[in-house]
């Protein structure tokens, strides 16, 4: 019974936990200035452009390397083979208690012989002890002309594997493919796609793969059961600019407003809520006064949020018209149906631009 005054005598600590009681009145917003990234929400991002391999990122998996190489080269990460093989490529450590991603990866392969070698972008949630071998994965293989795109799994009895399903694409000289496998968090069901010239092709009917945590793993090895006469086939293949990000439907941007010196725009006079802000007039104001938009590149919103939750804004993805991230993004921050400064501009450079679950800091002044 003793326990009840001290809780009761800590509710108006926890109520103002975020920021203090302040009887002052803040200094006035006038402009957006800048906006930094303070978290990434992509789990992965590769785009093999150094010299070397980063091996706490990467477990090279090579089982015949006088018959393969494995290197990163020119920006792309090399795979090199001849005759019978096994697994051969990297494994990924970058690991996540996490089901609910997107692994995007760009890749080709050539082939000279009877036998092609398969070229692989791997989801899987196999990590020792956490989570059992269950994989879905894209396998490509050359055709000459065309290029065969099919699933691969490791799954439990009585799951549909999609054994016989694929597609052919073109496969003109110098082209690369854009592949993309999607887990959803709420079906666990996993769709394989493949980016053709009319836009997104399905490779195979959804998945079920059951697993508790993901990484990749991006590969190359003979067809099962490939006769030794087979051995003198010879494969070039690589891999370029493989990420994995949350499922941008159900995960959003993280943006807070935050003063040059990174404290809080807001008070909470004598504990007062919903927490204040001074306008560009000199005049005190809710802080649900302010909207927070995310738009494209060129300006077409995105979302829209309003909130008193001090200065701490959470922009949906689900009606977002990017396909593939990273994008280039602006972000505004308006106040009467007013900017307040120019745009915010996010900008995309190779792998870095707005990924699903960043947080950014907007700075006010």
């Amino acid at each position: 019974m003793t326990t009840v005054p001290v809780i009761l005598a800590a509710l108006p600590a926890l109520l103002v936990l975020g920021g203090e009681q302040d009887d002052e009145q803040p200094s006035p917003i006038t402009s957006a200035v800048s906006i930094r990234l303070i978290e990434r929400g992509a789990i992965l991002v590769e785009d093999f452009d150094s010299r070397d391999l980063d091996l706490t990122r990467w477990r090279v998996w090579q089982n015949h390397p006088d018959r393969t190489t494995v290197r990163p080269d020119g920006g792309r990460l090399r795979i090199t083979a001849r005759g019978r093989i096994a697994m051969e490529g990297l494994w990924g450590l970058t690991t996540a208690k996490y089901k609910d991603v997107v692994l995007v990866g760009e890749m080709d392969i050539r082939s000279t012989g009877a036998a092609p070698h398969r070229l692989a972008l791997h989801l899987c949630g196999g990590d020792g002890l956490r989570s059992p071998d269950h994989w879905v994965e894209i396998l490509m293989s050359d055709l000459g002309d065309k290029a065969r795109f099919f699933p691969s799994t490791a799954l439990p009895a009585g799951l549909d594997r999609r054994p016989d399903q694929y597609i052919e694409l073109p496969h003109p000289p110098g082209q690369g493919f854009l592949c993309r496998l999607t887990l959803s968090g709420d079906t666990n069901l996993t769709e394989l796609e493949v980016k053709a010239p009319d836009g997104w092709r399905r490779i195979c009917d959804p998945i079920e793969l059951p697993l508790r945590t993901v990484h990749t793993e991006v590969k190359l090895h003979s067809q099962l059961g490939s006769a030794r006469g087979d051995k003198e086939t010879t494969s070039q293949a690589w891999f370029d600019n493989v990420r994995i990000y949350p499922r941008p439907p159900s995960h959003h941007i993280g943006i807070r407003l935050v003063r040059p010196d990174g404290n809080h725009i807001w008070v909470r006079q004598n504990g007062g809520w919903p927490p204040k802000i001074t306008d560009p007039q000199g005049r005190l104001r809710s802080i649900e006064d302010i909207e927070v938009q995310l738009r494209t590149e060129d300006g077409t919103v995105v979302s829209s949020v309003r909130s008193a939750h001090m200065g701490f804004y959470l922009l949906p993805l689900k009606d977002a018209p990017w396909d593939v991230y990273p994008v280039a993004a602006e972000v505004r921050v308006l106040l009467d149906g007013t900017s307040l400064g120019e745009p915010l501009k996010i900008e995309c450079h190779g792998l870095n631009g707005l990924y699903p679950d960043d947080v950014y800091d907007a700075v006010l002044r």
